[in-house]
């Protein structure tokens, strides 16, 4: 199992909070549209982790890093081995994409290769990376996907994409109501640090 910082942040915040005596909760949460502004307000949540295409206004925000994609497979793909993969190449390929919301067949990638009139066979759609890792693995799908997520894996293969896929910025994000709050700035500095920002 593999994690971007933020969620590498999760597992080593619970020893630092003991010795500071705090106690901080991490959970994930898919807000769609229009939800999470409202949540941060109510203190529903106090700190979102997210990209830069969905921020709301009037929020603090802080870039934690830049994330490119590349292709994902295991050992055993096909492709695996090649120098490089070509256009033709990874359209022919049965490919795996993770939906948050869960059962979308496209995304950023299909965007991209409609600009050049060209289309890919998204065969399964995962709402995670984690499951899509393992899924990788053991069969003959590939996948576009951040770098950070499969870095460090040494079951999964990758390759740049024969095409520009656009990146994105990550960041955490939070309500004025808690930009005070010594707590707050003590779990946000943490996070910062985690992900050598």
């Amino acid at each position: 199992w593999y994690f971007p910082p933020e969620y590498a942040f999760t597992q080593n915040q619970n020893q630092r909070s003991r010795s500071a005596r705090m106690t901080v909760h991490a959970r994930p949460e898919y807000a769609v549209d229009g939800q999470l502004q409202p949540m941060l307000e109510s203190g529903e949540l106090d700190l979102s982790i997210m990209t830069t295409f969905s921020l709301p206004a009037d929020l603090h925000v802080h870039t934690l890093y830049e994330e490119h994609y590349v292709c994902a497979m295991g050992q055993q793909h096909h492709l695996a081995r090649q120098q490089a993969i070509t256009l033709d190449q990874f359209c022919a390929c049965d490919h795996a994409l993770v939906s948050w919301s869960g059962g979308e067949f496209s995304g950023v990638t299909d965007s991209a290769l409609q600009k050049v009139k060209r289309a890919r066979r998204v065969s399964l759609s995962v709402q995670s990376f984690l499951f899509l890792n393992e899924i990788l693995k053991t069969s003959d799908l590939m996948a576009v996907v951040p770098a950070r997520l499969i870095a460090g894996n040494a079951d999964i293969v990758s390759h740049q994409p024969p095409l520009a896929i656009p990146g994105f910025t990550k960041v955490a994000a939070w309500h004025e109501r808690t930009y005070h709050d010594s707590a707050h700035r003590w779990v946000r500095e943490l996070l910062f640090r985690s992900c050598g920002a």
